[in-house]
């Protein structure tokens, strides 16, 4: 480095985003695979969220969301539904984002992820052998049910 010289480097916004790229809005559409029976994640147009294992059906393409570190929004694109969780377990796909739509995304040991309600910090996101999601009140760490590999949704 020459003597003298000082490289200054454009100011980001108080938020820690860019301008040109808001958290997360870059990432591609995902489909969320469970560790527990090799289903997808679906969200139905009806609000209903299950599981399906086939690759082609249009409501298992997710974009999730950056809404801080660490936590992220899933929008089902096809149903243009948000995955939320209820009071008492029960996942199912709003129309807009709630308090019930944020969850926490952990990458566990395994290289699979977690997603865990921030408005219900011991409950998961979770599918059963059945295909059938599992109630949050049912679910808790270490159970095959809440473990999740983020795949590409290029067909």
């Amino acid at each position: 480095m020459a003597t003298g010289d000082i490289t200054t480097l454009p100011s980001t916004p108080a938020d820690g985003g860019s301008a040109a790229f808001p958290p997360g809005s870059f990432k591609e559409p995902k489909r969320l695979y469970c560790k527990n029976g090799g289903y997808f994640l679906r969200i139905n147009p009806d609000g209903r969220v299950d599981g399906i294992r086939e690759k082609s059906d249009p409501h298992i393409r997710l974009q999730l969301q950056a809404t801080a570190v660490g936590e992220v929004v899933i929008k089902g694109l096809s149903a243009n539904r948000y995955l939320a969780m209820t009071s008492d377990g029960r996942l199912f796909g709003a129309r807009r984002t709630t308090d019930e739509c944020y969850f926490l995304e952990r990458l566990e040991a395994n290289n699979y992820n977690t997603y865990r309600s921030r408005k219900y910090p011991d409950w998961y996101v979770g599918l059963k052998r059945t295909g059938q999601y599992k109630s949050g009140s049912k679910t808790g760490p270490g159970q095959k049910a809440i473990l999740f590999l983020p795949m590409s949704a290029k067909s």
